[in-house]
């Protein structure tokens, strides 16, 4: 296992001054945010972020933008559009040397477009895999559930999730501790029943009624079984902690608390 930090718990920074913070910490791994204002394909300047990622040796996954691109939009045509963009973020990533690229599997707002959603979401996503041609894994998240009758987040359930991923073939999981505290499951449980497919980890805690992206402890979640067990298997697990919330002193403070949790539990 190998602990590491997202640039996004860094968001009031830039992505090249995020990831000089993380690199000076010694921390040997970094998501970065593939999102405006961060690694946005066409947005960031590939070199310069080639170049402050390039001292320190660092693991590299990407998270995938989500923000405007639905994978499980019912439009053909946006859909089209969003995978064509989707497909650039891969490509951007695997220019950079990133391993993992975990992609969010959308949604829909109306509980009859979910099948056919899925099977949406399963051609956007293969399409990614076919297009990073195995230089790094596509990885789909579980999601967090909604309580409104006018949002149905894919992969919110066990069930789900296991249907992208068959329906994919070629993808890896990503597990998210706080989306599935907030949808009322065990991370472990999750993480348990997903067995090898699960390569990467993205490490938060919240109340138990939504994404709040805490440091773990900070928050009700069940994380000392998940904790224990990622710990003997070869994920990278990525802290996200809420810029909202904390500042970098205290993303770093958190980052070294979580740290020490794991040499605990080993």
């Amino acid at each position: 296992m190998k602990l590491g930090l997202s640039t996004w718990s860094l968001l009031g920074i830039d992505v090249y001054s995020a990831v000089k913070s993380i690199g000076d910490a010694g921390i040997g791994y970094v998501e970065l945010w593939g999102e405006f204002p961060h690694a946005y394909p066409g947005w960031v300047d590939e070199k310069r972020l080639r170049d402050a990622l390039s001292p320190y040796g660092m693991t590299v996954s990407v998270h995938a933008p989500f923000t405007d691109l639905n994978p499980a939009s019912p439009d053909p045509e946006l859909r089209k559009a969003i995978g064509k963009a989707l497909v650039r973020s891969v490509e951007m990533a695997a220019r950079i040397g990133a391993s993992i690229m975990t992609v969010h599997p959308g949604s829909v707002h109306s509980e009859k477009l979910v099948g056919g959603s899925a099977e949406a979401a399963i051609a956007t996503i293969k399409g990614m895999v076919e297009a990073a041609g195995g230089a790094l894994s596509v990885n789909v998240e579980n999601q967090a559930k909604s309580t409104s009758m006018y949002h149905y987040p894919l992969g919110s359930t066990l069930e789900s999730l296991e249907g992208l991923l068959a329906g994919v073939g070629g993808a890896k999981c990503t597990v998210d501790t706080g989306h599935a505290h907030a949808s009322g499951l065990d991370p472990k449980e999750v993480l348990d029943r997903l067995g090898a497919k699960v390569t990467e980890a993205h490490l938060s805690d919240n109340s138990g009624t939504a994404d709040d992206h805490l440091i773990p402890g900070q928050g009700s979640a069940p994380l000392e079984g998940f904790m224990k067990r990622v710990a003997g298997t070869d994920a990278l697990v990525c802290l996200e902690l809420n810029p909202h919330v904390y500042g970098e002193r205290e993303v770093l403070w958190g980052f070294e608390a979580t740290r020490a949790k794991f040499d605990r539990l080993r």
